[in-house]
């Protein structure tokens, strides 16, 4: 989770990063967290990254 969170910052901001590390709180699953950094590299936007987040 870290690191999804990291890539995060780094295209979208400390902001995004921080609201992403809030959903992802609790998250165990490997598979889940994979397809949200699947999905940093993805969108254009950290709102789009933060609206797909929450449907994975």
């Amino acid at each position: 989770m870290d690191l999804v969170c990291r890539q995060a910052r780094l295209k979208f901001g400390t902001d995004t990063a921080e609201r992403l590390s809030e959903m992802l709180e609790g998250v165990s699953d490997p598979e889940r967290i994979a397809r949200i950094g699947d999905r940093i590299i993805l969108c254009e936007t950290g709102a789009e990254l933060l609206a797909r987040a929450r449907e994975v």
